[in-house]
């Protein structure tokens, strides 16, 4: 593919999802936002994999059916009362496929050079760090919707674990 071309689609996926931002701000439009978000990720993602060739347009077919499929699955079994703990779910799904993606990323790096740029690793390590915060909130973001630990007794050194954990994510980052 011509490199104007596909910086001409990403720029088309970006107003698309400008667009999708703006209509998910009010009830009325939050639909057409939606479909809108929706079509600038297909857009973002199938323009992707074929230009860096990572898969072939039948593959890329079969993502989008049985995406499809489980979402419509999804759909018809989730009632509408919870649709907060599911979306809370699959912002956590965002967040690890983040985690992966800074993985991958990384992993690949090692492989190919023998210097990692100082500004890579920190990227990289920051999006690792952002997206396993993201999963685990996510999760316990479900959990209390779900009310599964309602009235369970609060951790006293809850704060200062907190930031052990952040100070030994920075060290491991």
């Amino acid at each position: 593919m011509n490199a104007n071309v596909i910086n001409f689609v990403y720029l088309v996926a970006s107003v698309l999802f400008i667009l999708g931002l703006k209509g998910l701000t009010h009830p009325r439009t939050a639909v057409r936002g939606n479909l809108l978000g929706a079509l600038a990720m297909l857009i973002a993602v199938v323009v992707t994999l074929l230009d860096q060739h990572i898969i072939s347009l039948e593959y890329i077919f079969y993502g989008i059916v049985a995406g499809s499929l489980i979402g419509v699955v999804m759909a018809m079994r989730i009632p509408m009362t919870a649709m907060p703990e599911m979306v809370a779910l699959l912002n956590g799904f965002g967040g690890i496929a983040s985690v992966f993606v800074a993985g991958a990323a990384l992993h690949e790096s090692i492989i190919q050079q023998d210097a990692i740029p100082m500004q890579f690793v920190v990227a990289t390590g920051a999006s690792g760090i952002i997206g396993a915060v993201t999963f685990w909130g996510s999760l316990m973001a479900m959990v209390k919707l779900l009310e599964w630990f309602a009235g369970a007794p609060k951790f006293v050194g809850q704060q200062v674990v907190n930031y052990l954990f952040l100070i030994g994510s920075m060290v491991l980052g």
